[in-house]
């Protein structure tokens, strides 16, 4: 219980994301996450499920009740691109992929990040 209130206070705002937190976000050797990162562009203003400030990665988990439309997914689309506008990229996992290929999307995320972190000169490439 102490987890969940916990999760709760971190920013975790539906089932999903608390299965993301715990299952690929905190698994091993996974970067830090913010949840709910609050961005502002060009006027608008967007939370971000999960956001690794230090290279600009942001990760949704999109369950079928946000994100299940036609329209939803082309908001989705139009906010990745204004958010990718001042550098940040973003990672979309469904429902299915975070629950069913978790350490897939740990993988992709690793991939990301380690690419992003070469791009900002935070680490030398051998």
């Amino acid at each position: 219980m102490t987890e969940l209130v916990r999760l709760l206070a971190d920013g975790c705002q539906s089932e999903l994301e608390i299965w993301g937190c715990l299952q690929v976000l905190r698994g091993p050797g996974m970067p830090a996450f913010v949840q709910q990162r609050p961005i502002t562009v060009a006027g608008e203003r967007f939370l971000l499920d999960a956001a690794c400030e230090d290279v600009l990665l942001a990760v949704e988990m999109d369950g079928a009740a946000w994100h299940g439309s036609r329209e939803q997914r082309e908001r989705d689309i139009r906010r990745d691109a204004l958010v990718a506008t001042v550098g940040w990229q973003t990672l979309r996992f469904s429902y299915r992929r975070l629950t069913v290929e978790a350490a897939a999307c740990r993988t992709e995320i690793l991939t990301v990040h380690t690419a992003r972190r070469c791009l900002f000169g935070l680490d030398v490439v051998r």
